[in-house]
């Protein structure tokens, strides 16, 4: 972990001026992706405190939004995972189409599930409609 005498933020401090940083850059999530090696969904829920940084890309975010690594500490510890609306409509869609993907996913793949672990998240505007891709590993339950 990245640890300093120097001043320290509380993380909803710290998100504040990251996400000040961000916007007097001009920089989109797309730009920070291609900075830090990272995908953009992945850097906005860093920036959201959702996603644990390395090391490695807080160095290359703080780089390109100005401010020193040593306060991007908290950003490299385990975040807690909270709710607002737009997750409450998320798990809406997924409490709604989760038992026929369960059922297509039987269908095709045999008994099992899909990964959250072996995961990547895809997001593409399309006009006024967005769509999230999740693409998952699939993980057959087995016998013994």
């Amino acid at each position: 972990m990245l640890t300093s005498d120097r001043v320290t933020l509380d993380k909803p401090a710290l998100l504040q001026l990251l996400e000040q940083r961000r916007k007097e850059a001009g920089l989109t999530m797309e730009k920070l992706a291609e900075i830090t090696g990272r995908g953009p969904v992945f850097i906005a829920a860093a920036l959201h405190g959702q996603a644990r940084l390395t090391p490695e890309v807080a160095e290359k975010l703080a780089g390109a939004l100005g401010v020193d690594v040593h306060l991007l500490a908290p950003l490299l510890e385990c975040p807690i995972r909270n709710s607002d609306p737009f997750k409450y409509r998320l798990h809406e869609m997924v409490e709604v189409y989760a038992d026929a993907l369960r059922d297509l996913t039987n269908e095709q793949f045999g008994d099992g599930i899909l990964s959250a672990i072996d995961l990547a998240v895809h997001f593409e505007r399309r006009g006024e409609r967005a769509l999230i891709t999740f693409d998952a590993k699939f993980l057959p339950y087995k016998q013994f």
